[in-house]
């Protein structure tokens, strides 16, 4: 059998590609690894997770539980207990390459650029303290560091409040002067959510991550979380990550949608038409699995199986067990993540040719411009494959 892509052996150390002329990535992450040592063996949760987002755009990371999607964001953000785990790759927030800073300043230059948006606002906030002070409290822990560009002189408490009030206001909770001083237990399960998004734009940041921020709440509230994340990333050109299970929700509310499993990117590519144009089996198992997002006229398919075990990972496609169309050369060896098209990158021996047709639920609300097609990365391993390949693409949500 011959196969269409090469061997994970494969896969590049070399620099990624840059986006568009002249446009920095707010967050750029290069072969992003995370183990966790678990009794004497180290297991592997992320393996060579690479993204690269611009500037006021917005990517979705989907994937069952257990895929990396949030150890992920965790690694990216530092947020990881050093003692713990072992984090390898190279994470970048607007040029600037966080492993090079000195450790006392590292956190503070990335809580300044990056914030994130936990899943559950009734644990993100602090029950005994009222929520206007909570938002005041982060603004106050980010002001006039060292590090910011913007040379501005510390907030002091009354111009924190100001401004904290203003930001109620932002995230759309009437009467905001009222609700500075309500507790979380006065609040509904929405406007907890609101607060914790305007505690995370407190220090004002390039960009947010949101980690299942709508799981928690109703239909209608979950609409009106995406519409305001849309909003503050078109006003204040803020992009947008979120983590998600949710493939319906991915596909109508980001530009590029990366899918996970077990631990690595399976497939990345335009969120617009994803039910039409997605190859990699697992991608197509999911959106038979999505009723919002599956096969018209017919109910929802779930996958069989489970996902694999870090503990004893498959030696070849960590989707070859639950995959209905594997082969018996899908077992041998793990294929490397590649360019199909421009923007879309497939990790699959035998990508499918014929998705599933999509129901009209599967158009997203907005859609990446054209991007340029990402340089090729220089591979310095020998290839271990009978079709082999020098050079694979980073995943990329670019103006």
């Amino acid at each position: 059998m011959t196969r269409s892509g090469p061997t994970q052996a494969d896969r590049p150390t070399g620099p990624p590609a840059s986006t568009a002329p002249g446009t920095t990535p707010v967050v750029e992450v290069e072969d992003l690894t995370v183990r966790v040592r678990r009794g004497s063996a180290m297991l592997t949760l992320v393996e060579g997770l690479s993204y690269r987002v611009a500037p006021a755009r917005a990517m979705a990371i989907v994937g069952e539980s257990g895929a990396g999607k949030s150890i992920g964001i965790r690694a990216v953000l530092g947020l990881l207990d050093p003692r713990r785990f072992e984090v390898t790759g190279t994470v970048r927030f607007d040029g600037v390459d966080v492993a090079q800073l000195p450790r006392a300043k590292r956190r503070h230059f990335v809580s300044g650029v990056a914030s994130l948006v936990f899943q559950d606002p009734t644990r993100s906030l602090n029950p005994t303290m009222r929520v206007g002070p909570q938002i005041a409290e982060a603004m106050l822990a980010g002001s006039g560091r060292p590090d910011q560009a913007s040379g501005e002189a510390p907030l002091g408490r009354a111009e924190a409040r100001r401004r904290s009030v203003e930001l109620i206001r932002d995230v759309g909770i009437a009467a905001p002067d009222e609700r500075y001083f309500a507790y979380p237990h006065e609040l509904s399960g929405g406007m907890r959510q609101r607060i914790v998004i305007a505690i995370a734009l407190a220090c004002r940041p390039k960009v947010i991550f949101c980690d299942e921020p709508t799981s928690s709440l109703d239909v209608t509230t979950q609409a009106a979380i995406m519409d305001l994340l849309d909003g503050l990333r078109e006003a204040h050109s803020i992009s947008n990550i979120v983590v998600t299970h949710d493939l319906a929700l991915a596909a109508s509310r980001a530009e590029q949608v990366l899918v996970m499993y077990g631990g690595q990117v399976v497939e990345a590519l335009p969120a617009r038409g994803i039910a039409r144009t997605s190859r990699m089996p697992y991608t197509q198992a999911l959106i038979r699995a999505v009723p919002d997002v599956g096969l018209p006229g017919r109910p929802p398919r779930p996958i069989e199986g489970s996902p694999p075990d870090p503990r004893d990972p498959p030696p070849g496609c960590a989707f070859a067990a639950r995959c209905e169309h594997a082969e018996d050369d899908c077992g041998q060896d793990r294929p490397a993540l590649v360019e199909v098209t421009d923007r879309h990158l497939v990790r699959c021996w035998h990508p499918r040719s014929t998705p599933p047709q999509p129901s009209t639920s599967a158009q997203p609300s907005t859609s990446a411009q054209p991007s340029t097609s990402p340089q090729s990365l220089t591979s310095s391993q020998s290839s271990t494959s009978s079709q082999s390949s020098s050079t694979t693409p980073v995943a990329e949500v670019a103006p």
